[in-house]
Formats: structure tokens, C-alpha cells, sequence
């Protein structure tokens, strides 16, 4: 008898695991918990695009495969409307939904009211290259020479040293700088009083103009978090002066 029944219940537990096996829900649920991989490939349902959502530190970064621009959004993570929980630029912009499930909505500028977001596969987590001291003198100067043209005057670029871990940070500074300047083509007569960049080190990135010019703090300690977004940059250069 006591054979009989252990026969019986193998046979149930591999017909179980067959229709497990097949089970919808139980495969949605796995997807779902796919999803919740702290770093991964996610692809638009709309256009088939790629973004890389790194959620592997305190803050979250997302990097679009195809961006031109090579800009790392740096967001933070909020509690979403009715649950969920939502990832923020440092200017406020949803840019990531996660649903409890692990579902995800995008928010890309081109598609504001947002795509369904499916994880495609695993991937590696973000982090600024490494620069020398060369690539950032070189970067500056560009800057620079890029400013002057683009505003039809003498801009200079000075920065402050950092350390050897992180001249990736200061390096990518310069870039956010340079994307802000170009998205405020159409505003340059707000942009007439500037006429020097600064980059200092500081415990939290920041940006805002003094005087005649426009200071980027940076904390190169935090990789990509350690300095503000080239939005966030742009909305300083047309903010009022920041009193000495």
C-alpha cells in the first residue's frame, strides 16, 4: 500500500509540473520577475528601440542605445500614482515606470505619455569610461573653441583638478555642458552676460550662474550621479545670477 501511494503521488507531481509547465500565468509571472533584474536591456513596443536601465546603485541610470547624444540620465526613484514606483531626472522628469510586477513604461521625449517597455535580456552596469588628464585638457579646449563659435565671442573654460578615478566624471561634465549650450541655440540673447565656464569639486553635483559665469559642480566620488544633466545645466544658465 505504501508503495502504491508514493507511485501515486510521483505521477501527480509530474503531471503537475507538465501543466505548470504550460501554465500562461505562471510564464508571465516569470517574465515578470525577469524584469526585475537590477540591470537590463529594455526594448520599446512601439519602435523597437533599446535602453539600458541600470538600477544596480542608489540611483538609477538609463542609457538609449541609438541616443546621439551619449547623455546617461541619472534618476531617482518615487513612489509612483497608484503604486509603483517612478525614476525622476534632476529636473523632474518621469522618465521610468516600474509596476510591483516588474512591468515597465517608458517616457522618452519623443513619446511623453509614455510606451510599454518589455526586459529584453541582462546586461552590464553603466559607468563613466576612464579619461586621462590629456583627454580632459583636450575636451576642454574643444569646449571652448565650441562655445566661442557658437555664441560669437571669446568663451573660456577652466576646471577644477580631480582625482585620477575621476577625470571620467569631469570629462562627461564637459559634455552635459556642451549638449546644454546646444539646446538653447534659440535663447542665445538670454545667454549674452556669459563668457566663462567653470567646473569645481563639491560634495553634490550643482550648476547655477555667478556673475559672468556659469559654475558645474561636480562629486566625482558617484560616477555618472556626481554631476547634474545637461538639462539641468540648461535650465541654470537661464536662471537668475546666484548672489556671491
Amino acid at each position: 500500500m505504501t508503495r502504491l501511494l508514493i507511485v501515486i503521488l510521483t505521477a501527480a507531481l509530474c503531471a503537475g509540473a507538465a501543466i505548470g509547465f504550460q501554465n500562461p500565468l505562471r510564464d508571465r509571472l516569470l517574465r515578470n520577475e525577469r524584469a526585475q533584474e537590477v540591470v537590463g536591456w529594455y526594448q520599446r513596443a512601439d519602435t523597437g528601440e533599446f535602453f539600458l536601465f541600470d538600477r544596480s546603485n542608489t540611483v538609477a541610470l538609463l542609457s538609449e542605445r541609438d541616443d546621439p547624444t551619449g547623455e546617461v540620465l541619472v534618476l531617482f526613484a518615487n513612489r509612483a500614482p497608484g503604486g509603483g514606483t517612478a525614476y525622476v531626472t534632476d529636473t523632474g522628469r518621469e522618465v521610468v515606470r516600474l509596476t510591483g510586477l516588474g512591468g515597465a513604461t517608458y517616457f522618452p521625449t519623443d513619446a511623453p505619455n509614455g510606451v510599454i517597455a518589455d526586459f529584453a535580456s541582462e546586461a552590464g552596469g553603466l559607468a563613466p569610461p576612464p579619461r586621462s588628464t590629456e583627454e580632459v585638457r583636450l575636451r576642454a579646449e574643444d569646449l571652448a573653441n565650441e562655445l566661442t563659435a557658437e555664441l560669437d565671442r571669446s568663451i573660456s573654460v577652466g576646471y577644477a583638478p580631480a582625482p585620477r578615478a575621476g577625470l571620467g566624471v569631469q570629462h562627461d561634465s564637459l559634455h552635459m555642458i556642451a549638449l546644454a549650450f546646444r539646446s538653447l541655440r534659440n535663447e542665445r540673447r538670454r545667454l549674452r552676460g556669459i563668457d566663462r565656464v567653470e567646473i569645481s569639486i563639491g560634495e553634490q553635483p550643482a550648476a547655477y550662474r555667478r556673475g559672468n559665469s556659469l559654475i558645474v559642480v561636480i562629486a566625482p566620488e558617484f560616477g555618472f550621479a556626481g554631476r547634474s544633466s545637461s538639462a539641468f545645466i540648461a535650465r541654470s544658465l537661464l536662471a537668475e545670477d546666484r548672489p556671491t
